[in-house]
């Protein structure tokens, strides 16, 4: 009898038997494994277990199934080892053999991966430090998420991880507009350029079409690479710059971006789909946050009012 485990999230520490054929894992409460994890779709995964295999699909969820350092396509079934992580979501599953024992903290265990470590071995990740990096930068963004941090807090501690895991960029910033007018509320940033501050810290340019278009831009060498920035990024000397939006249903919340001014190259062009994915995960907390804030304003008025 085949178990799935949950390695990290709101179930954390349950697990769940696997039935022969088909399992669905999602929010809604047809699925086989029920997660309540926000950011994991009501329809997310499905797993056919055949045997001894192992197959996933991800059926178009909205924040992506991460495994073996990237995300693998929606609509593609991809076959999954035992003891293997999974990152849906702020959730972290493992299939079968290999996963009771990892039942600690999942960034405990990560962070212990060497050669020489039996874990690194049952992930078979020890010739693929960059899926391991990747795979602790979700978990730990995952755990601010799921703290109850005031937003600039939040947001300053994810800013944290992102130089973490692209050491050749200079700076990063998380810009936060008015999702009616898109004209710029806050601006939250973490910068390696003495004398930045937060007017300076990123190429109004390239924020404002992002947020205006709501496609992420990417320019890996500005020195090298024909775009529509090569004039302000020359100007500004920016050698390459990364942005996404951030979106929550039908508003524009803002955008991520980083840049690097020292070299070309501040990130690979993988990490595009990283950064999507973060701000995916990113943009409902942040209107979570809008929506408290305006509901307490609401309250606080009313009480002036009495």
């Amino acid at each position: 009898m085949s178990k799935l485990y949950i390695l990290n999230g709101p179930e954390i520490g349950q697990s769940f038997t696997l039935r022969e054929g088909v399992n669905f894992v999602g929010r809604s409460l047809d699925n086989e494994i029920r997660l309540t994890d926000k950011t994991v779709s009501r329809k997310h995964l499905r797993i056919a277990r055949r045997g001894d295999k192992y197959l996933v699909r991800d059926l178009k969820s909205r924040n992506g199934t991460f495994v073996h350092g990237g995300f693998i396509t929606p609509g593609e079934e991809v076959e999954i080892r035992e003891g293997v992580p999974i990152a849906i979501g702020i959730t972290v599953i493992c299939i079968g053999l290999g996963c009771e024992e990892q039942m600690t903290p999942f960034l405990d265990s990560i962070e212990l991966v060497d050669e020489t470590n039996e874990f690194s071995r049952t992930l078979d990740m020890q010739r693929d430090r960059a899926a391991v990096r990747k795979l602790t930068f979700l978990y730990k963004v995952s755990s601010v998420l799921a703290e109850d941090f005031p937003l600039k807090k939040m947001l300053e501690k994810i800013l944290v991880h992102i130089f973490d895991l692209l050491k050749r960029i200079d700076r990063g910033v998380f810009v936060l507009v008015d999702p009616e007018t898109e004209q710029v509320t806050e601006i939250i940033y973490k910068s390696n350029k003495p004398g930045d501050y937060a007017s300076t810290v990123f190429c109004g340019d390239v924020v404002h079409r992002v947020i205006s278009s709501r496609k992420p831009v990417l320019v890996s060498d500005a020195k090298t690479e024909p775009s529509d920035f090569a004039d302000t990024l020359e100007l500004l000397k920016i050698e390459s710059v990364l942005c996404v939006p951030l979106v929550f249903g039908s508003d524009v919340l803002g955008a991520i971006y980083v840049d690097s001014l020292k070299r070309p190259y501040g990130f690979r062009r993988e990490d595009l789909a990283l950064m999507v994915n973060l701000s995916q995960r990113i943009a409902p907390s942040i209107a979570d946050a809008r929506f408290a804030s305006e509901v307490l304003d609401a309250a606080e008025s009313l009480s002036d009012d009495d």
